[in-house]
């Protein structure tokens, strides 16, 4: 959710109960709701059986030149960023079937991008002062808290679990990315892949369970997963040229972006070992960045004249057949 996390570029980082969020009120919704919840679980618990067919929403804050979600609850609520024109980016959520700025009045003027809701309503990120210094922010029971890695220039909160855990990372002068594990107040743990120049820890689920990217040459990524005990293990996709880990649920699917070998970017969810495409049809490029317990992705696409709009993509059950 910094201005690294939204650059295209640089390969950076609704849902099924939408039906709850855009339907009417009455037991006809309420059923049709928790159909729709029902069949998002079977349809993900397949995930591991093979691919998954999937339904694309496109979500345009209203005007926006630019949309990108960077984050997706398990009620569907989104948040992220827009732009207007050629204007700068602020971060925005999306509940009951409604775009909404950000706290604009206490993130200012300049950039600005959200990631969650989290369950709890959280929402945080990253905001940029009038010198140019980002901070990190979270919004917690309609209090906003700036939140820094003390001695460093710039700092962002990439994700926040239900436990108040905080995957986040700053930079400095240098330009590189260095994560940190928060729990709790002034219980800072490294996050730095041995050997690498840049970790950027995106993604945080209730199990402790984090997810990012490392590279030794920025062009060239490559995603990781640490364990909860702290174990690292490097994700690639197969063939790919650079890969993007950004959001890890607690069923622990994964999704983020990969760079093909003919300059092509793709969204992909990765389920037990197992990649699948994430490809909004007539997208010219694909950005997975979060998902939730339903294996409801979001995130951004570009069409071809280059705008940038968001999506979610629900994934369905489809009858097999003998």
């Amino acid at each position: 959710m910094s201005n690294h996390r939204s650059s295209h570029g640089r390969l950076t980082r609704a849902a099924t109960l939408f039906a709850l969020a855009l339907a009417s009120t009455g037991i006809a919704a309420a059923n049709a709701a928790t159909d729709a919840t029902s069949s998002a679980f079977t349809a993900a618990s397949k995930a591991a059986d093979g691919p998954v067919t999937y339904t694309y929403q496109t979500l345009d804050y209203p005007g926006a030149s630019l949309t990108i979600f960077w984050g997706i609850n398990d009620f569907g609520e989104l948040a992220g960023q827009y732009a207007i024109g050629n204007g700068t980016s602020h971060a925005m959520v999306y509940r009951h079937g409604q775009f909404k700025p950000l706290d604009p009045n206490a993130l200012g003027d300049y950039f600005s991008a959200a990631g969650g809701p989290n369950d709890y309503g959280a929402t945080f990120g990253g905001y940029a002062d009038a010198s140019g210094q980002q901070h990190g922010f979270l919004i917690q029971g309609g209090r906003l808290a700036t939140i820094d890695f003390p001695g460093h220039l710039n700092s962002n909160l990439d994700q926040v679990n239900m436990f108040g855990a905080i995957a986040g990372v700053y930079w400095d002068a240098d330009g590189i990315y260095h994560g940190v594990l928060r729990q709790g107040q002034g219980f800072d743990t490294p996050i730095n892949v041995t050997g690498a120049r840049d970790t950027y820890p995106l993604g945080i689920n209730d199990n402790g369970e984090i997810v990012g990217y490392w590279d030794t040459n920025p062009a060239q990524k490559h995603g990781f997963y640490r364990s909860a005990n702290g174990q690292y293990t490097t994700v690639d996709v197969p063939n790919a040229v650079s890969t993007v880990t950004l959001e890890i649920n607690d069923r622990g699917q994964s999704t983020g972006n990969y760079e093909d070998a003919s300059g092509g970017v793709h969204g992909f969810v990765e389920t037990h070992g197992k990649f699948q495409n994430i490809d909004v049809p007539g997208a010219v490029a694909t950005v997975g960045t979060a998902i939730n317990n339903l294996g409801v992705i979001a995130g951004e696409y570009y069409d071809a004249a280059g705008n940038q709009h968001g999506f979610t993509a629900t994934p369905v059950e489809t009858s097999r057949h003998n």
